[in-house]
């Protein structure tokens, strides 16, 4: 839309949302700046839910407790409060560095449940093993990892061919 309304120019002090805003305004008309200022408003909202979902069950794999759950919150809504004032520039590198954080956060919890992972694959391997076309997980063999069963419910009528487990 920017190349093909015509309003670009190099050299020219408009960029970014300002740029795009005056790019839809001259090709559909004034509701093009309504549209784009909506379009982004909706995806910085949904995008600052995202985020704080992500890193408050990051922090719901280390701690059950609920103190640290109130600070996390707090922290978030001082940090949208101070990213509101600040220059766009500050903010995405702060971004930046909060995302490499979280993955951090997830690397970890991938390395803790490592061995809950590979005890999981050598099941499904010892059952290819043993013959079984449709491996299933059963809870019962892993009581230790407090499995809901309701969830992981064994369905062997789906596949009446399938050989029994044992």
């Amino acid at each position: 839309i920017i190349l093909l309304s015509g309003v670009y120019e190099p050299g020219m002090d408009q960029a970014g949302v300002v740029l795009t805003q005056t790019a839809m305004a001259a090709v559909v008309g004034e509701w093009g700046r309504v549209f784009i200022t909506i379009a982004l408003l909706l995806f910085v909202f949904t995008t600052l839910i995202y985020n704080y979902y992500l890193g408050e069950n990051a922090l719901g794999f280390f701690t059950e407790k609920r103190m640290p759950v109130v600070i996390y919150r707090i922290l978030v809504v001082i940090l949208v409060l101070w990213g509101s004032v600040q220059d766009l520039g500050t903010v995405f590198a702060f971004a930046d560095v909060t995302m490499g954080l979280l993955a951090i956060a997830n690397l970890i919890a991938v390395a803790l449940l490592f061995k809950v992972g590979l005890r999981l694959m050598r099941d499904y391997d010892r059952q290819i093993r043993a013959g079984i076309e449709q491996p299933v997980l059963d809870p019962k063999d892993f009581a230790d990892l407090d499995l809901d069963p309701a969830v992981w419910k064994a369905n062997m009528s789906a596949t009446p061919d399938t050989t029994e487990r044992r």
